[in-house]
């Protein structure tokens, strides 16, 4: 019996697992992501963490697997992070040999995260699967004939740099118009606060739920609000729920996979934004263009990334 270390490098969080030859969990650690520590505070809390796995191990240890919150060269296995400095075509699977003695396969969250649906969760039993992770981005991943479809440069599946709009605030990849610029978690919360600008008495129950600051008003506090009736909430989510719609539209007619799977932080709201998707996926489709794509939640939750390192990990034990 062997065991894998699996890690999930996140914008906002990071986690640790360590994992058994049947990609059980068998224990984990999750931290936020110091973001202003950029590249050398993640790898020493990396090592750290990576160690006292190793050390709470009952079996040897054979191999590590990272899913990459960021753009991943998954041929030259370097990692570039948009969200904390210092990350710029870095080798990470070589830091992790060098450091702890491992070989490492690394790829991008949200084609980790289809890994691991695929692997262990809502995606079990089925050939194809379109992967969006909903967090402080937006990122997919494809999985066509049982395999991870990466593209020619490791770009297949970046759904949230769609041009869904000729307008819009730029985006972090330095376009504008980008669907993660509509509705991921980081654009839920600026519309969260752009409301308190404009009507700052329809957004009482956001800023109380965000510690009383208008101007730290979160996409949870917004999703959280949405759920209790909230008329501003809700509004900003059934518009995001209306963009990504129009990206699955797109999506689904290019690919027309099995099954599309929504996964990542935001998606924790469970109905308050998958029934608006859904509401504007029907509104949106064609009565001579039909598609039989299920839309559904991530079984594994936040955790699909983290299932889908483990699948990396055991695929070079």
């Amino acid at each position: 019996m062997n065991n894998v270390i699996a890690v999930d490098v996140g914008g906002s969080r990071f986690r640790v697992g360590l994992f058994d030859q049947e990609g059980h969990r068998l224990l984990v650690s999750d931290e936020e992501t110091f973001r202003s520590g950029g590249r050398d505070w993640m790898l020493q809390r990396l090592r750290e963490q990576c160690q006292f796995m190793r050390q709470k191990s009952d079996y040897p240890v054979q191999a590590g697997g990272v899913s990459f919150g960021g753009p991943v060269d998954f041929e030259r296995q370097r990692v570039t992070s948009l969200h904390a400095p210092g990350w710029e075509s870095f080798p990470l699977a070589q830091w992790f040999k060098e450091a702890l003695g491992l070989p490492c396969r690394v790829d991008n969250d949200a084609n980790a995260g289809a890994l691991g649906e695929y692997r262990f969760g809502a995606g079990r039993g089925i050939q194809s699967l379109v992967y969006i992770t909903l967090s402080t981005g937006i990122g997919g991943g494809l999985i066509c004939g049982g395999k991870v479809f990466r593209g020619k440069d490791s770009m297949a599946g970046e759904i949230g740099h769609l041009p869904v709009s000729d307008s819009g605030v730029l985006c972090v990849c330095g376009a504008r118009g980008c669907l993660e610029t509509f509705c991921s978690g980081s654009a839920i919360a600026q519309r969260g606060r752009e409301w308190a600008v404009r009507r700052p008495e329809a957004v009482a129950r956001m800023v109380e739920l965000s510690g009383g600051s208008a101007a730290d008003i979160t996409s949870k506090a917004v999703v959280q609000a949405a759920a209790e009736g909230d008329m501003a909430a809700t509004r900003i989510i059934r518009e995001a729920a209306r963009w990504l719609a129009r990206a699955l539209v797109t999506v689904i007619r290019i690919v027309n996979p099995d099954r599309v799977i929504l996964g990542g932080g935001v998606t924790q709201a469970g109905s308050v934004l998958l029934d608006p998707v859904r509401e504007s996926l029907d509104e949106l489709a064609s009565p001579s263009i039909r598609h039989s794509t299920e839309l559904v939640l991530a079984e594994l939750g936040t955790n699909s990334p983290l299932y889908g390192a483990a699948a990396l990990a055991l695929e070079v034990a």
